[in-house]
């Protein structure tokens, strides 16, 4: 039972939501069952002493609901589910209660359906304002056409011979929906062609542009950052001009974004910053600390008070290189509660590892790699590549040899690891293996070889040493 589509549901709620769907499942408008109800209650007693294989095995859950009756399996799965389409229907709810312009356009459409005209006429002015009160997203776009729509299908019923002022005006919010949404589908295909080998087709792409050129987007705040997005991510040999612009537009619009649509939108541009940073442009390294601690600071890159492990470690490793030590201690021990459980004691060692590490504390790094275990294999093969830097900066070679081969073997025989994850460490094995044993007089040759490698870890670091 502990895998079941209802218990994987049920395991993803808080206590508010476990409030709200009891109340839904015990009314009588949505369930008149008293056996799901019951049901119902055992689940969220078994929540709260924690799942287990004991409180959800069926025959002590079915024993419960019905003592002394033997174990009917039928009769159990029918009541979960009953119980799992009360709760997928509550979801539906929760969004109807949380979306104020989807719950007006819904209503609007209906009483439209029923020719209530006045009833009509004040739900298309509340869905105007649930509009109006949105923050920016896709979807007030949509609810913005959904509203000329059926004000067009209104003034179709009243058959008047006399002008029709919001055909054109449907017509034209379908044109901007259309647009943003095709907008957003092509810069998230630019952006993962970056990312990945893989070719889209780009659809519609010089009638967009054209269309767009032609229109006044200020009253289109949303469609204006994503068009600005467009422009930064296909044009990314013009930059700084196109960041620049996006990021003011971001500055500009950013407080009446949806902390979901903002998230993304920043996103972009950090990803865009750490491209050009890897490219060897160390100007936008600076701007890239100025949009990571935004997203921290006005909780852009926070959700549901959680920070990305990813995250967490890039703003650890961007501010380790502008050299802003006090900041990234204070970061690092102050935001360390919001990552996942599961991973929070590794990210903290290792990050404090790589602080005390490049401080020059070598000994203070080693005593935090040994607390790291492994959760995840990013933090196993970024500690070996520590581990390593610190037997080379206290000159243990013979120790650093042995570590390295062992890496080199581990990275050959580990398949699990994707070529794009362990081509960047392989390349920092073998280098750090020639900077070992380089001759007098082949620094140069050394050094050319780690500049041109387009993939790989360490790479300031490893210049270092063979510059130095």
């Amino acid at each position: 039972m502990k895998k079941s589509k209802l218990i994987r549901l049920l395991a993803k709620l808080d206590g508010y939501q476990w409030k709200s769907l009891e109340a839904f499942v015990q009314s009588p408008y949505h369930n008149s069952n008293p056996e799901i109800t019951a049901l119902f209650r055992y689940l969220h007693s078994a929540w709260q002493e924690g799942f287990t294989e004991e409180n959800l095995s069926r025959e002590a859950v079915y024993a419960c609901l019905f003592p002394g009756s033997a174990y009917r399996y039928q009769r159990l799965n029918q009541l979960m589910s009953h119980l799992l389409r009360l709760a997928e229907n509550w979801l539906i709810w929760q969004r109807l209660e949380k979306e104020p312009a989807l719950m007006e356009s819904l209503k609007a459409e209906e009483l439209l359906k029923l020719k209530l005209d006045k009833h009509y006429r004040q739900a298309s002015r509340a869905l105007e304002k649930a509009i109006e009160k949105a923050p920016l997203k896709p979807e007030q776009y949509y609810y913005r056409h959904k509203l000329n729509d059926l004000e067009e299908h209104y003034f179709a019923s009243l058959k008047l011979r006399r002008a029709d002022p919001v055909l054109q005006q449907a017509s034209d919010a379908l044109d901007s929906y259309f647009a943003l949404q095709k907008l957003r589908y092509t810069c998230e295909m630019l952006n993962r062609q970056g990312l990945i080998p893989q070719e889209y087709r780009f659809t519609f792409d010089a009638a967009l542009q054209e269309y767009l050129e032609g229109q006044c987007l200020t009253d289109k705040p949303l469609l204006r950052l994503y068009y600005q997005l467009y422009r930064m991510l296909a044009h990314e040999g013009e930059a700084p001009g196109p960041f620049d612009q996006y990021v003011a537009l971001f500055n500009q619009y950013g407080s009446r974004l949806g902390q979901e649509e903002a998230r993304v939108l920043l996103y972009y541009a950090i990803n865009f910053c750490i491209g050009k940073v890897r490219q060897g442009e160390r100007s936008y390294a600076s701007e890239l600390f100025r949009l990571y601690n935004k997203g921290i600071e006005e909780s852009i890159l926070l959700d549901n008070n959680t920070l990305s492990p990813w995250t967490y470690k890039n703003m650890v490793k961007l501010g380790l290189n502008l050299k802003r030590y006090q900041w990234v201690e204070r970061f690092v021990k102050d935001y360390a509660a919001c990552l996942p459980e599961s991973e929070k004691n590794d990210a903290l060692h290792y990050n404090l590892a790589e602080l005390h590490f490049a401080q020059g504390k070598y000994e203070e790094a080693l005593t935090r790699l040994r607390q790291v275990e492994f959760s995840d294999i990013h933090y196993n093969l970024g500690s070996k590549a520590l581990l390593a830097k610190i037997y080379f900066e206290q000159a243990e070679w013979d120790t650093l040899e042995s570590l390295l081969n062992a890496f080199r073997v581990f990275l050959r025989r580990n398949r699990s690891i994707s070529t794009k994850v362990k081509e960047p460490y392989v390349n920092f094995v073998s280098l750090l293996s020639a900077v070992l044993r380089r001759l007098p007089g082949n620094n140069e040759s050394l050094i050319r070889k780690i500049q041109e490698k387009k993939a790989i870890h360490n790479r300031d670091w490893l210049l270092r040493q063979v510059e130095g």
